[in-house]
């Protein structure tokens, strides 16, 4: 059964214990509705004390019995009730059998105990309650920089990638120069077999006429080859520098998200020790 009194259980039980054995007289700690909550009188748990009722409701501030009123009341004892208040607020109630001005003082003490341990339990209670909500928050903070340093080691890898890729590029437009180098080549040699062959056409006079109409195909093929080649040539060195330029940003990039994810591994670190000692401090 869910405990619904503010003065807590086992609070309670120990100030009737403590009383009781000071005092060797009844002791009641009552809680909400004046109901007893922990009696020397083990009948009585559970009833309702109805002067104990009044103070709780804050229609009285006290309730006490002289030993001579008791003497005019059947079955009434002497003794003294008083409140416990937390906060400006009435939580329960303590009575003690026996002569009012005698047994006040430590029904005051008592209450005073019974005030002191709630209020330290209440700011023990929101103690762990932050702490445990910090110790969440760093979790979330700790969860978080993980996913940035395994997203920095992803990027990290896939710049790997890319910078090999361009490495690769560079090595292929390496290639394509070389067998440029090749055609071109073919092109002067082409070019000077048409030279070749003008002047023997020349040499040959009207006989040669027809393969001068050759030769200087031949020339204007080598010629035109040789300007396609220098704009291919242009273009693959354009294309070079943009690879190169990519390749120098991606391995600048590497470098900072490299250094990006070792500082998130240290953050991680100091904050998985924060929450260690929290949680230290919590338990």
């Amino acid at each position: 059964m869910e405990w619904k009194h503010k003065i807590p259980k086992d609070l309670a039980e120990k100030t009737v214990e403590m009383l009781n054995n000071i005092t060797g007289k009844n002791v009641n700690v009552m809680g909400e509705g004046g109901e007893i909550i922990a009696t020397a009188q083990k009948e009585r748990l559970g009833s309702i004390h109805e002067a104990a009722k009044k103070i709780i409701n804050g229609e009285i501030k006290s309730a006490s019995i002289t030993v001579e009123e008791a003497k005019k009341l059947k079955g009434v004892l002497p003794g003294y009730n008083g409140p416990v208040v937390i906060n400006g607020e009435i939580v329960g109630c303590i009575g003690l059998t026996g002569d009012p001005d005698m047994v006040k003082p430590l029904q005051q003490m008592a209450a005073m105990i019974i005030e002191e341990e709630i209020n330290k339990r209440i700011k023990e209670e929101a103690k762990h309650e932050t702490i445990s909500t910090v110790s969440a928050k760093i979790q979330e903070v700790t969860d978080l920089i993980k996913g940035i340093s395994k997203s920095a080691e992803d990027i990290s890898g896939t710049s790997e990638n890319i910078r090999d890729t361009a490495k690769k590029l560079e090595d292929e437009i390496v290639n394509i120069n070389k067998v440029l180098d090749f055609i071109k080549n073919i092109a002067r040699q082409t070019n000077l077999l048409g030279l070749n062959a003008a002047i023997e056409a020349a040499r040959a006079g009207e006989y040669g006429r027809g393969f001068s109409v050759v030769a200087t195909e031949i020339r204007k093929l080598s010629l035109n080859s040789a300007d396609s080649l220098k704009d291919i040539e242009g273009i693959l060195e354009e294309i070079k520098k943009f690879i190169i330029y990519i390749a120098n940003t991606v391995d600048e990039n590497l470098v900072k998200t490299n250094e990006q994810a070792e500082g998130l591994v240290q953050v991680e670190e100091n904050m998985s020790n924060i929450e260690e000692k929290i949680v230290k401090i919590n338990n």
